[in-house]
């Protein structure tokens, strides 16, 4: 039987672990089988990997701090403050890096695929060539990517 959960930012941020030596922490306080909601941090000057989600899109609404979103070409960059989102279709490379002065707090939605990929996550250029796992691919420099 169904149930409704009530989830609170107090609940969430009780979950997490902040302060990891990484800078970067994440919390899941709920999900179910088609939606994950997780609360992503970044300390200032952090970033991540550029990567991918195979068959899962992500939107990430910035609750505290500002960042920018980079894709893999010079046009693909946003600057995102407090209360402002960005969508990320499944399969499109992207890099979060906290480019403010305090803690980056994201609020996260993503899709659970239809069909379960091989591979959850795609970081560019490390665990495969980008033919291999990308739903929608772009132009890029797949010979530099490879080659790393």
């Amino acid at each position: 039987m169904a149930k409704i959960t009530k989830i609170t930012m107090v609940d969430a941020e009780k979950e997490a672990q902040w302060g990891r030596p990484t800078g970067r922490n994440y919390a899941r306080p709920t999900q179910t089988d088609l939606v994950h909601i997780a609360l992503n941090s970044y300390e200032p000057g952090v970033n991540d990997e550029l990567h991918c989600h195979p068959g899962s899109d992500h939107t990430f609404f910035v609750v505290q701090g500002e960042c920018t979103m980079k894709g893999l070409h010079e046009n693909e960059e946003f600057r995102l403050k407090q209360h402002q989102a960005v969508h990320v279709p499944a399969g499109f490379f992207y890099q979060l890096n906290n480019t403010g002065t305090e803690r980056l707090i994201l609020y996260q939605v993503s899709t659970e695929p239809k069909k379960k990929p091989k591979i959850g996550k795609v970081i560019y250029g490390v665990h495969t060539s980008l033919k291999d796992h990308l739903f929608n691919p772009v132009k890029s420099d797949e010979k530099k990517a490879e080659a790393r």
